[in-house]
């Protein structure tokens, strides 16, 4: 007996589901009509106002086939859940469009992610006993100690930058590296890549401590043909190719993580993705041009092309 009311209880939710879509459809072609307007003869307004009673008269047919079905049907909760075992719990669930969990999962993932890498950070500080400003000696005095100078800004004897940049220039035919030294130690890289955008690299050591990108039919003088490398590029995109490259230099270049020179040529190759900035889509959306801007950001890791929004 139970069976045979589960059964005309489910064909009674099918007719109503089938009538649900029936009134749903009435209801848009009253509403299609009205916005593109009925196809009757010009000027002939009885013609319209009948097709649109007609319609009407649908909806109101349809809703009334509904609302007598409606008492027939029971909710699903009064069926004893061995009867429908689980899925007469599913109506009872929250929307998961709704609920929003999914964002915040994804917050809390990227949350989770930041505080790992600053507690990596943090380990690496904290780990040298640089940040003690004493030590306490074996007999339990204190003992003054000196701060090590830094010297990040001095290049070590064992690194030839100039034999860096030609490797880096050898090795990659798209991209001219080439090095000068306008003011004594400082030393200024003036990179070609390929026909899409020129850069100015400016190193204080092993620290790159300014990066400005211009697009290729740029040049990095005044008028008067003097060297200017701090004005912008007088289009927007590079303008964008500069602050984030820019900021794509802390994750190369750090002060505290030794090998700096090491790091400098994974940041020229790792720039060198950027000779597809015009001609390879997004790997996330798939698109060229996302408000009117191409993949400006190259990922530090697998150096995939996003946009700007894309990679947030």
């Amino acid at each position: 007996m139970a069976d045979n009311r589960l059964d005309t209880q489910i064909e009674k939710l099918t007719q109503a589901i089938k009538l649900t879509q029936k009134l749903r459809a009435s209801v848009s072609k009253v509403f299609t009509d009205l916005s593109d307007g009925f196809q009757a003869p010009t000027g002939d307004e009885k013609a319209l106002l009948n097709k649109l009673q007609k319609s009407l008269t649908a909806v109101n047919d349809n809703l009334g086939d509904l609302e007598k079905l409606a008492p027939n049907i029971h909710s699903t909760t009064n069926i004893p859940p061995l009867l429908l075992n689980s899925t007469g719990l599913l109506g009872l669930d929250p929307a998961t469009d709704k609920s929003g969990i999914a964002t915040q999962l994804h917050h809390t993932h990227k949350w989770t992610n930041k505080v790992h890498k600053l507690g990596d950070y943090s380990a690496q500080f904290l780990g040298t006993n640089q940040l003690k400003r004493t030590n306490q000696g074996p007999a339990g005095q204190s003992k003054r100690m000196r701060r090590p100078e830094p010297t990040i800004h001095r290049v070590p004897e064992n690194i030839n930058i100039q034999q860096l940049v030609t490797t880096v220039d050898r090795s990659y035919p798209d991209m001219s590296v080439s090095l000068i030294r306008p003011m004594g130690n400082s030393t200024v890289l003036q990179i070609t890549l390929a026909k899409t955008l020129k850069a100015v690299i400016v190193l204080r050591g092993l620290l790159i401590e300014y990066v400005s990108i211009k697009a290729y039919n740029e040049d990095f003088l005044t008028d008067d043909g003097r060297p200017d490398i701090w004005s912008k590029s007088r289009y927007q995109v590079f303008n964008k190719v500069t602050d984030l490259v820019t900021a794509a230099t802390i994750h190369f270049c750090h002060p505290q993580l030794p090998d700096s020179s090491t790091k400098i040529v994974k940041f020229m190759i790792w720039l060198n993705n950027y000779k597809t900035l015009f001609s390879a889509p997004c790997s996330k959306c798939g698109k060229y041009l996302q408000g009117f801007l191409p993949p400006i950001w190259r990922d530090t890791r697998s150096s995939q092309p996003l946009h700007d929004g894309c990679r947030q």
